[in-house]
């Protein structure tokens, strides 16, 4: 029950429940801008810093002669570096995109930093695996240091950012981190084109293969387990939720569009291919048979 209390405490700072100036009480106050920027920047620029380091260490030859880096081992040291690098673009780019296309619900919520208690136990969860095992671990029996995995890896993180930051601006107006449900929105459109002739949800199957990837490339291999599992979980429960809306929304137009593009993810149905027939129905061809279509009497 103590650890329960604790990130539900952690969590309250986070949505800065205690705030009672006028800056840092609102969602979209300078302040918590302020804040979030703050964290952002400075964990992108110091462990960017890191990273350069390290990486002018290996070049000019240190690596083989000098494992150590201040008594620490110097390759999961990068893969650190290079995650919250990444973590913090993740971040800021969730924050950038809201800013560029949906500037009237720009708040503190658009940096997600505070998605929800879940996803700051993962996070939590995430840091100290890495840790714990690079620091207890010996060499040998470690998951850290794997070069070309990680190597991998970061190239799929950035990848799947990609993917999901051209499915936000693809959308452009029409993107919410809020599911639309109940009514549909005036301005509300039915994007098709673009990334999203090929997949059904880039944004979230962008968000999943990140999340996934990142632990591999912290070498965390309970996290990326763990978190593999609780994505497909969040989408499961998430997607069909989504497209139920939108089939009532759009009918049978979605419903065909959903029927010839991939969600992409493992393990994930969408409502739709359990549903037709929600838009107008088109009136029925006469049979061209005189015999099974008998006259009125």
């Amino acid at each position: 029950m103590g650890g329960r209390d604790a990130l539900a405490r952690l969590q309250a700072y986070l949505d800065f429940d205690h705030a009672r100036t006028p800056h840092f009480a609102g969602d979209s106050g300078a302040g918590r801008h302020g804040i979030a920027g703050l964290g952002v920047g400075l964990g992108f620029g110091v462990h960017l810093g890191l990273a350069a380091a390290l990486l002018v260490d290996f070049a000019f030859g240190f690596g083989a002669d000098a494992p150590l880096w201040f008594g620490l081992r110097k390759g999961p040291l990068l893969q650190w570096a290079a995650y919250v690098c990444l973590l913090c673009a993740f971040h800021a780019l969730e924050w950038y995109v809201t800013a560029a296309y949906r500037p009237a619900q720009l708040g503190y919520k658009s940096w997600i930093i505070n998605h929800s208690e879940a996803y700051t136990a993962a996070m939590l969860a995430s840091t100290a695996e890495f840790w714990l095992e690079y620091l207890l671990l010996p060499q040998g029996v470690s998951p850290k240091g794997f070069v070309m995995l990680s190597i991998v890896a970061s190239g799929v993180c950035v990848a799947s950012m990609r993917i999901r930051v051209l499915g936000m601006t693809t959308c452009g107006s029409n993107f919410d981190h809020i599911v639309m449900a109940g009514r549909k929105k005036s301005d509300h459109e039915l994007v098709t084109h673009g990334v999203y002739a090929r997949l059904r949800h880039p944004a979230y199957f962008g968000w999943f293969y990140w999340s996934i990837f990142g632990q591999v490339l912290l070498g965390n291999p309970i996290c990326t387990l763990g978190f593999a599992a609780a994505s497909r979980k969040f989408f499961a429960d998430r997607i069909p939720y989504e497209e139920e809306n939108l089939a009532r929304f759009y009918g049978d137009r979605y419903v065909d569009y959903a029927a010839r593009t991939p969600i992409g993810i493992p393990f994930v149905r969408g409502f739709v291919p359990r549903v037709r027939g929600l838009g107008p129905k088109p009136e029925p061809e006469p049979n061209p048979d005189p015999n099974l279509n008998p006259k009125d009497d």
